[in-house]
C-alpha cells in the first residue's frame, strides 16, 4: 500500500502549495517603504484658500470721545493662499483597493490680518481707527501623519476606478514670520510650534487624479508682540494704537484644489479593462 500512499501524499501537497505559490505570485505587494519617496507618480502638488483664527491681546483705546486706554481680547479672522507639494507612501494594504499610508507634504502658507488696531466705543463697540493697522504672517511647515486611502489612489494607482477619497491625522511643525505691514518700526518676528491637524479629501480621475482637499488644524502659536505704543507713519507724535498688544495663531482652515501631475503615467490599464494588471486571473470588485 505504500506505492499508492506516497503519490496520495504528493498530490495532496501539490493541490495545498500550488495555488498558494500562484496566488502570492500574482497578488499585489507593497514595495519598500522608502522607494515610495522617489516614485513620481504618487507626489501631489495644490493650491488652496487659507483662513486663519487667531486672538489679538493687549491695550486699546477708548474713543467717542476719547476717554483712555483698556485692555483687550478678542477674536481675529485672517485670509490668505497656501502651497503644498508632497506624496502619500503605503505602509499596510487593507483590501483590493485601500491602504494605510505616511502623508509628507511640504506648506507655504501667505496671510493677512486686518484691523489690528480696533477702537471701543463708551458703549462696549468695536469701530474702526483713524489709520488702521494690519499684519501679515508667513508660515513653512511639514505635515506629518497617518492616513487612510482608498480608491484610485491608495496602493494601487489605477486608472480604472474613477473615485478616490482619503481620511488622514496628525502633526504639523511649523515657522512663522510675522511682522505689520503698514509701519517699518519692526523687524520681523519668528516664532515655531507643533500642532494637530485632521484632513479630508475626495478626487476622481479624469486623465489626471483631481482632488478637493479640507484641512483643519489646532492650537495655539504666538507670532508676533510689540512692546510699546505704534507710531504713525503720518505723524510720528500721535500713535496709531497705544501699546503693548500681540497677536496669536489660535487654528487654520484650508481648502485646496491638488492634482497628481504624473498620474497619467499610472502603469494600471485603462478604465475599460476589468483585469487587475498585476493579477491577470482576478478581476477588480
Amino acid at each position: 500500500m505504500n506505492f499508492i500512499k506516497k503519490p496520495l501524499i504528493l498530490l495532496v501537497f501539490a493541490l495545498l502549495v500550488i495555488p498558494s505559490y500562484s496566488f502570492a505570485q500574482y497578488q499585489f505587494k507593497l514595495d519598500p517603504f522608502s522607494s515610495y519617496f522617489g516614485d513620481l507618480k504618487r507626489y501631489e502638488i495644490g493650491l488652496g484658500a487659507v483662513m486663519p483664527f487667531g486672538e489679538i491681546n493687549g491695550v486699546t483705546r477708548v474713543t467717542s470721545p476719547f476717554i483712555g486706554d483698556t485692555t483687550m481680547k478678542r477674536t481675529l479672522t485672517g485670509q490668505g493662499f497656501g502651497l503644498t507639494i508632497g506624496l502619500s507612501a503605503p505602509f499596510k494594504k487593507t483590501g483590493h483597493i485601500s491602504c494605510w499610508a505616511m502623508d509628507v507634504q511640504l506648506m507655504i502658507n501667505m496671510y493677512q490680518w486686518q484691523k489690528l488696531n480696533q477702537v471701543y466705543g463708551i458703549d462696549g463697540s468695536l469701530s474702526d481707527a483713524d489709520e488702521p493697522l494690519s499684519g501679515y504672517s508667513y508660515e513653512a511647515a511639514l505635515p506629518l501623519g497617518v492616513e487612510y486611502k482608498i480608491g484610485c489612489d491608495a496602493a494601487v494607482l489605477t486608472k480604472r476606478l474613477g473615485l478616490c477619497a482619503t481620511f488622514g491625522a496628525g502633526v504639523i511643525p511649523q515657522m512663522y514670520m510675522s511682522n505689520l505691514s503698514t509701519v517699518s518700526t519692526y523687524d520681523n518676528q519668528f516664532n515655531f510650534g507643533v500642532t494637530p491637524y485632521a484632513k479630508i479629501e475626495g478626487g476622481f480621475f479624469l486623465g489626471w487624479c483631481i482632488k478637493v482637499r479640507l484641512m483643519y488644524t489646532m492650537g495655539r502659536v504666538n507670532l508676533f508682540d510689540a512692546n510699546n505704543a505704534i507710531p504713525s507713519t503720518t505723524n510720528p507724535n500721535h500713535p496709531i494704537t497705544d501699546g503693548p498688544f500681540g497677536f496669536t495663531s489660535t487654528s487654520n482652515f484650508m481648502v485646496s484644489l491638488v492634482l497628481m501631475p504624473f498620474s497619467g503615467k499610472w502603469p494600471e490599464t485603462a478604465w475599460y479593462n476589468t483585469y487587475d494588471t498585476y493579477n491577470p486571473h482576478d478581476r477588480l470588485n
